[in-house]
Parts: structure tokens; sequence; C-alpha cells
């Protein structure tokens, strides 16, 4: 009994110095696991990468989305498989794509790390499970395929047509923001095809409102939020009125995010009552259609509203100013691009059907290199392979000797793989002078469109992952720089802006350009 009165006395005085000591042993026996035991141990890397997330931490949080470039300099030092968490392996070897991004029937997850960035999970882009991200997409496929993309081009037309008009407007007027134009544009064509609305955000004074700040906003914050995903619960409570006050932009996105809500709850109306809908939209294709009553709950029809916005509006917009820029910094794109379309098009108030825009080959080459200079998704995208390993082996020749080096790993089912669009999209040995936008590269030497480099586009990812929104982005790009180069392509000169306002410096999950850059503007004779 004195014995064990005297450790329990001792225990008490030494309580804290215990404690510290449990924790490190703790903290020491887990790092040991993860470097020397972990599935992953064999996959080179950082050391303090494989012990905590951190090292992501550090390089995404404090330094301000410079993970994708320090990604960069790993490969440079460790080869094209490299380990950059305790579970996450990162690939950069675009010949492995279609290994790390699985088509037909194998099944692939999402990560659950990477979804909870964004806090919406049960909508079909961020449902983590593969059999019931079949279920969500297969219900929205009809609704975002090639056939119904064409019963909006009409719309998409009228906005490009009113997108070159009010650009005119500032004509002899000073500089106009061309970034901002754009993020109108895409947003109205969005909110045509799947709400039935028109916002009209094309028509504000200096494009304003729209939903860019706001966006680019929510934007910035995910890198904290799938560090610490809690944030969105506690968010949630916080009343819309203060997020206005500190973030006035935020007062267009909430009256936006009204708005849809209040389109669902009329669909939900009409439906009850037996009702069809003036204009089908993206919720009638939902609640009018085969998912279960549990799929169909408005608030999860209601997640993929949002995501139909927020995913698409502004990486599309993000690559109409991209392409713009180019083709008007590059007297010789834009030459080429003018000739080939007056010479199929003699009016440029009436646009061809997208299916003739897209047998162009100049035009077609000028689009690719558009999402390619892009990017689509700055931020890497993890996959998991629940059932079967995922084999990774690639070859990399050895500076001068042009000798190969041999990488080999098998990654056990359940952890997930990444690639990044960035280092894809700029590999010297895929793109030769990958920092030049350059059509060129995608035709062939009569002058006719190569397929063979569509496969290293990763804008809009690859495999049954695949962004469903692609049809409808492709019918942007096409129709807007088609209209715009007709209409305004000799009468636009950028103004005080560079390549440094179109290239990332910052991976906020879009591409953002310098810290202070103004965006694209320009001047209309």
């Amino acid at each position: 009994m004195a014995i064990f009165e005297t450790r329990l006395d001792f225990l008490v005085q030494h309580w804290p110095a215990l404690l510290v000591a449990l924790l490190v042993t703790f903290v020491s026996t887990k790092a040991i696991f993860r470097l020397y035991f972990h599935p992953l141990a064999n996959v080179p890397g950082p050391k303090l990468a494989a012990v905590t997330w951190l090292y992501e931490f550090y390089y995404d949080i404090i330094k301000g989305g410079q993970g994708v470039f320090q990604l960069k300099r790993l490969h440079e030092r460790h080869g094209p498989i490299i380990r950059i968490t305790p579970n996450e392996v990162h690939v950069n070897d675009p010949y492995l794509i279609d290994v790390v991004y699985a088509g037909g029937g194998k099944k692939v997850n999402k990560d659950p790390y990477f979804v909870g960035s964004f806090g919406v999970p049960e909508s079909a882009f961020l449902t983590v499970e593969h059999d019931l991200h079949r279920t969500r997409r297969g219900a929205l496929n009809r609704f975002f395929s090639k056939s119904s993309v064409r019963e909006s081009e009409p719309f998409i037309q009228e906005a490009a047509q009113r997108f070159c008009l009010r650009l005119e407007e500032y004509s002899g007027k000073g500089p106009v923001t061309l970034s901002a134009a754009t993020s109108t544009f895409s947003t109205d064509v969005i909110n045509e095809h799947n709400f039935g609305f028109r916002s009209n955000y094309l028509d504000g004074k200096e494009f304003k409102p729209n939903l860019q700040n706001a966006l680019d906003g929510l934007s910035n914050s995910l890198q904290l939020m799938k560090q610490f995903p809690w944030l969105h619960h506690v968010m949630r409570m916080i009343p819309n009125s203060l997020f206005i006050r500190m973030d006035p932009d935020m007062a267009e996105y909430f009256a936006h995010e009204n708005r849809v809500r209040e389109r669902l709850d009329e669909v939900i109306a009409r439906i009850k009552n037996g009702k069809l809908s003036e204009h089908y939209t993206i919720f009638d294709e939902l609640l009018r259609g085969t998912l279960s009553e549990e799929e169909k709950r408005p608030e999860r029809v209601f997640q993929e509203g949002l995501v139909a916005v927020s995913a698409a509006s502004e990486t599309t917009a993000w690559a109409l100013t991209v392409g713009l820029f180019h083709v008007l910094n590059r007297p010789a794109v834009l030459s080429k691009l003018r000739a080939e379309l007056e010479s199929n098009i003699p009016d440029a108030s009436e646009l061809p059907p997208l299916a003739v825009l897209e047998q162009m080959p100049y035009l077609s080459a000028t689009i690719n290199e558009t999402l390619r200079r892009s990017y689509g998704v700055a931020s890497r995208l993890p996959r998991i392979q629940p059932d079967h390993p995922v084999h990774l082996r690639s070859h990399v020749k050895k500076g001068s000797t042009g000798v190969e080096e041999e990488f080999d790993y098998v990654i056990p089912p359940g952890y997930p793989v990444s690639m990044s669009s960035v280092l894809v999209h700029t590999n010297p040995d895929i793109f030769p002078d990958p920092y030049a936008f350059s059509p060129e590269r995608w035709l062939n030497r009569e002058g006719g469109r190569r397929k063979d480099l569509d496969r290293y586009l990763l804008s809009f990812s690859k495999g049954t992952r695949q962004c469903i929104g692609i049809n409808l982005a492709h019918a942007e790009l096409f129709i807007c720089i088609a209209t715009f180069v007709l209409r305004l392509g000799n009468r636009l000169k950028l103004y005080e802006t560079t390549e440094e306002d179109v290239e990332i410096q910052r991976d906020c999950f879009g591409p953002r350009p310098k810290h202070g850059s103004k965006g694209v503007r320009v001047l209309v004779n």
C-alpha cells in the first residue's frame, strides 16, 4: 500500500513532465512508423513530408499557395514518383495519366482529405465513394451532354455578342478590365443553362456586380479548409450580414445563392402540382429523374446547383482571360486566327453552329493551347483505387548521358495518388518551350489537327471523374473567342498588362496571378 501511495504521489507531483514524456513517445513512435514501417515508406520524398502534414501546411498556407511549385522542385530532386504527405503519392510523368486517372471498370474514389476543403460533400463532384458518384453523375450526364449544350447554343452566341457589344461601349473611354467581362459572360451562360434565369451580369456598369471577387475569396480559403475542415461548421454559424460587413462582395454571392434556392423551390412546387417548368433546369433533371428519394432531398440537390456555378464559372472565365490575352499579345496568332475565321464566317453577328467551329483547325488549336496555359485547376487532384494496387513505373533519362533510370513502385489499395496539371502542361518533353503560347504545336505539317497531344490535357481531369461540365466549357470557349476575334480582334490592345497577369503565381485551387495584379486590361479603339 505504501508503495502504491508513493507512486501515486510521484505521478501527482510530476504529471506535467510525464505528460510531455508520453507525448514525445507517441510522436516519436508515429514518426518512426511513418518513416520506416508505413506501406509508403519505400517511396522517396522529403522525410518531414512523410512524417507530418505540416510540410504541406507550410507551403500551402504559410507560403501562400506555393505547394505546386515545391512539388516541381521535389520531383527534380527525388524523381517522378514521390511521397508528399504521410499517405499521398504524387506523380510527375505524363505517360502515367491513365494509370492515376483510371477509367473503364476500375473503382476510383476521391480523397476525403481533398473533399473536405469544399463543404458540399453531397454533390456529385465531391462524392468520395465510386458507386455513389456513378449514381449521382449518371443523373446529370444527359443535362451536360453535347446534345443538351447544343440546345443552349443560341443563348451562348447571344451572350458572346453582348460581351463584345459591352466592350465596344468603352471605345475611346480608357481601359476596361477584360477579366471582369469574361467572368460575367461565363456566369450568365451557366445561370441560363443550369437554372433558366437571366442574371444579366454582363449588363452591369464596369461589369459589376458579379461573383468574381466573392468566388476568388472563397477559393483562396480552400487550402486552409483542407487543413481544418471543421471551419466549415464554424462559418455556417456566422450570419450572412457579418460576412458582408467583412467582405462587401459577398452580398452578391448570397443574393445569387438565394435566387438559386428560389428556383429550386419553384421546381419542387411545379412537380408537386404536376406542372412542367418553363425552362428545364438542373433541378428538373435531378428531381424528375430516377434517383431515390434520399438522393432527391432538397439540400442535396441544392448542393449540386451551388457546385455547378462555383466550380465552373471562374475556371472557364480564367481560361477565356488567358486565351484572349495571348491572342492579343501575339499578332501572328491573331492574324492567323482572324484569317481562318473570316474565310469561314462572312458575318460576325451570325456564327455557324458549334460543330462547324470545332472543325476549324487553327481555332481548335488555339482553344487547346488556351486550356493548356490556363491549367483548369491548379491544385493536385488525388484519386484512390480502393480495390486494386496502383503500379507506377516511370523512366527518366539522366543528364547528358541519356541513360534511363527506372522508378518502380506499387501503391497499396486505399492510398491517394495525384498529379498536377501545372506540371504536366509545362513538361518540356511533351510540350517543347512550354511557357510559349503556340497553337501550332496542336497542328500537323499539313495544318490539320493533331490529336496525339489531347491525352496530356488535364484541364478537365481524366477518367471516370472527369469534369462533367467539359462540353459547356468548350462551347463557351469556342463561341466567345471566335466572336471576340471577328468583332474586336483588330480594335483592342493590351493596357498595362503583361504575362505576369495571366501566369500562375499561387495555387488557390484555381490558378492565381501575382499579388496586386489588376487583371487583364484593354483599350478599345
